[in-house]
């Protein structure tokens, strides 16, 4: 193990400048494919709408057959075929929409779960899994209000409404002021509530984030919350969030509330005044009856344009409102690769060293440094042990070397290249990395065996790896085998998830191995099954071990002491002779958790 001669220290290649943020049309996101339907659907309820108008206008005609005694049949049979086809057109209009709303929102998801996936990291545990989840759920499906309502709803209501107001002027112009004043109060106090609207989603919207990034945390550390006696101040804390959701939620359920009964107001204060303005019209020969009946029917009608009109502003404000929290989320920067990068042709080439940090920094937001100025070597094969107290960096300097985490400054090169002109999926190929948590995925053994792999694998294949930990009667003994789910009301234990974790690792063909505590939850008998593993990979690759035990320390070819910045690099041996801190962490007077 070489440390690299000292040099000045490099800025680390600057990423390329981000691409504009991708934001959320409505139109080009949410509905490509589905525009026809949609266009459909509002054809239809505007025809729905035609065919409510016209009800009125026919019971004018029939008002007319009564007064004159003649036959009804023909204006009622009309009548009554406007009435019926106002609600089929309807009904079919909302069996349109609810296709096309489902096809929005299953979009929106699919785009929302592959950009979340490919977020940084370090953006993730920023934004919480919690906050992050809400939006896959509840935020999505208020997409599909703002696309019912803002694009068909909305407008036809508008519409409506507006040729309503026609009918009824060309039926009585006096009588449709006299109504119209008496909406124009009911409206204005309309207005005024939906202008809030906006921003109170937007408030209910964050609580509601907060309250289900604190559950999940709690329930993901249930373990600990139950060992620990926790639940009650879990309970309680959790209780404020919820109270903090319907604080910021309550307002809004009011005005909403308030909408019906204010339209509702306004249309008896107009019914009233219409019907005592129409007696007195009529009373002087300025009115038929025939015609104050359509007027009235209208003025009857017109109640629901408006409460349909009402109601939409409050759902739209509420559409626009998660529209804004996409938007958001999308003006994330994902991982991405350097512009112009282009897959290897061919595996890369061996080389002396299979890792090389060049005056190397990092530090975690907001943080004093984590690495600084940090320059060392890798070999090509055999075992490396990365050692250190606990903060010295070492899960960091993993996750830097496959991109899990960018460096501050300084360059970092694997089998060769840098790793900022690896593309992203090359690198994590040719790098396998275990985490410290040894975590699986929801999933059967064989999907946890087989994650990360291209090629095919043989059932005999997957034993082979799990014979090598130890795990191959345990498997076998298992309900379904290779096939048996795990993750949920069947799991395995700390340390056989660890070792199945390994097994996935001896799958891999991978030139770089880097692992994280892979033995830290094993007793004896397991962890003579994990050194194994290690070794037979570090017969061929380039393995790097994050820890301090003996078992794995002591048969580490190369060792790279980590501490207060400084970087210390030898044998075993040589360590245990030079550095006092280095007999004090193997030693085990020491704690370290990465």
């Amino acid at each position: 193990m070489t440390l690299l001669p000292a040099a000045r220290p490099r800025r680390a290649q600057a990423p390329p400048s981000p691409a504009p943020p991708p934001g959320l049309r409505i139109g080009r996101d949410l509905l490509r494919g589905s525009r026809a339907l949609l266009a459909l659907a509002a054809a239809l309820s505007l025809a729905s709408a035609a065919a409510a108008l016209a009800g009125p206008w026919l019971a004018m005609d029939v008002t007319s057959a009564l007064t004159r005694r003649e036959s009804v049949i023909g204006p009622a049979v009309g009548m009554s075929v406007a009435v019926l086809g106002a609600a089929a057109l309807q009904a079919l209009c909302g069996w349109l929409l609810a296709g096309v709303g489902e096809r929005a929102v299953l979009r929106l998801r699919r785009r929302t779960v592959d950009h979340l996936l490919r977020l940084p990291l370090r953006t993730v545990r920023e934004e919480g899994v919690g906050g992050l989840t809400t939006k896959v759920t509840s935020d999505a499906a208020l997409l599909r209000t703002l696309v019912e309502t803002g694009l068909v709803h909305l407008p036809v209501a508008v519409v409506a409404t507006a040729a309503t107001l026609t009918a009824m002027a060309v039926v009585d112009p006096v009588l449709t002021l006299v109504a119209a004043g008496s909406f124009g109060l009911a409206g204005a106090c309309v207005a005024l509530m939906t202008a809030r609207m906006k921003h109170l989603a937007v408030a209910q919207q964050r609580a509601v984030g907060r309250l289900a990034q604190g559950l999940t945390a709690h329930l993901t550390a249930l373990v600990t919350v139950k060992a620990c006696r926790h639940e009650a101040a879990a309970g309680r804390s959790l209780g404020r969030a919820a109270a903090d959701v319907r604080s910021a939620g309550l307002p809004a359920s009011r005005l909403q509330c308030l909408i019906g009964p204010v339209v509702s107001l306004g249309q008896q204060v107009a019914v009233l005044s219409v019907a005592l303005a129409g007696v007195h019209r009529i009373a002087r020969g300025e009115l038929s009856l025939e015609a104050f009946s359509g007027f009235f029917l209208y003025l009857l009608h017109l109640s629901s344009p408006v409460a349909v009109a009402a109601v939409g502003v409050c759902h739209l404000q509420t559409g626009l409102a998660a529209r804004g929290r996409f938007r958001r989320l999308f003006a994330l920067p994902a991982e991405r690769d350097h512009p112009g990068l282009r897959p290897a042709t061919r595996p890369p080439r061996r080389e002396a060293a299979a890792v090389v940090f060049d005056h190397v920094s990092f530090s975690h937001a907001g943080g004093s440094p984590v690495l600084d100025h940090v320059s060392l070597r890798v070999p090509a094969t055999g075992l490396t042990a990365l050692i250190g107290p606990s903060g010295a960096g070492k899960s960091t300097m993993l996750t830097l070397i496959n991109r899990l985490a960018e460096p501050d400054r300084g360059e970092i090169r694997v089998l060769g290249r840098p790793a900022g002109d690896w593309p992203l999926d090359e690198l994590r190929t040719w790098t396998t990395y275990l985490d410290q948590q040894c975590t699986l995925v929801e999933g059967t053994v064989r999907q946890n065996l087989r994650l990360g792999l291209t090629r095919p694998v043989a059932d005999e294949e997957l034993m082979d790896a799990l014979e090598t930990v130890g795990l191959r009667e345990t498997v076998l003994s298992l309900p379904r085998a290779l096939d048996t789910p795990l993750g949920r009301a069947l799991d395995l234990s700390g340390g056989q998830r660890q070792r199945l974790a390994m097994a996935r690792v001896l799958l891999t063909d991978s030139e770089i191995v880097l692992l994280d505590e892979p033995n830290s939850q094993l007793d004896g008998v397991s962890e003579r099954h994990i050194t194994r593993a290690i070794n037979h990979l570090a017969a061929t690759r380039c393995v790097i071990v994050a820890g301090h035990r003996p078992s794995t320390v002591r048969p580490a070819e190369h060792i790279i002491l980590l501490d207060d910045g400084t970087v210390v690099a030898g044998s075993h041996e040589d360590l245990l002779t030079s550095s006092s801190r280095y007999r004090e962490l193997t030693s085990g007077h020491a704690v370290d958790c990465a």
